[in-house]
């Protein structure tokens, strides 16, 4: 009788407990994760892509590289991409010559972070339409994108719209995200703005 009542206080103390530590954990997983912030990527080198040899499995999972790849590019560079490195693909055209643009942040010759986005636009391997700006940084060299990309802009960055504007953050206050971006794969950085909206 006695070990009876022992194993049911045990249980009824202890049930409770070990439900309140599991809610616990995926309260705290779950506030940790929403408040994880999400890691700017500063693109330092941008090119066009000419080949593509990559492993059979290569892909991104979990935002990292699965497998390895070698990617020739239109000024004559050969960039590896180690397993594990941080990336996006966007473009998975690898058997159309110049199909894809990469958008790296390197480390040396490495990169520690790339996307490769499908070419658009009038001139595919000149330039590349990047998402609105939405802010500064670094005395006005660096556009924020929508995306989180941090990419150098020109001085002066041509803005081009009916409506005049004093300075390129006035004209990101004032068109949001109606603006086109452009991007010089030739200097890496953004050159051009234009509003899509008066």
């Amino acid at each position: 009788m006695r070990q009876v009542l022992t194993r049911r206080f045990a249980l009824a103390i202890g049930l409770p407990f070990v439900v309140a530590l599991c809610w616990w954990f995926v309260v705290l997983r779950s506030t940790g994760e929403a408040a994880a912030p999400r890691r700017p990527h500063f693109v330092s080198y941008t090119a066009s892509v000419v080949t593509v040899q990559a492993d059979p499995n290569w892909a991104v999972k979990d935002g990292l590289t699965t497998g390895t790849a070698r990617l020739a590019l239109d000024d004559g560079r050969t960039l590896y991409v180690a397993e594990a490195t941080l990336g996006e693909i966007f473009c998975t055209d690898f058997s159309t010559p110049n199909a894809c643009v990469l958008v790296a942040e390197m480390l040396g010759d490495a990169p520690i972070w790339f996307a490769l986005t499908p070419a658009t636009g009038e001139e595919p391997l000149l330039r590349l339409p990047l998402p609105p700006i939405v802010d500064m940084l670094n005395d006005g060299d660096d556009a924020v994108l929508e995306n989180g990309w941090v990419v150098p802009l020109a001085t002066p960055t041509k803005r081009e719209c009916d409506t005049a504007t004093p300075n390129l953050r006035d004209f990101i206050a004032r068109f949001g995200s109606d603006m086109e971006v452009s991007l010089n794969l030739g200097a890496d950085e953004i050159d051009s703005v234009r509003c899509t909206a008066d």
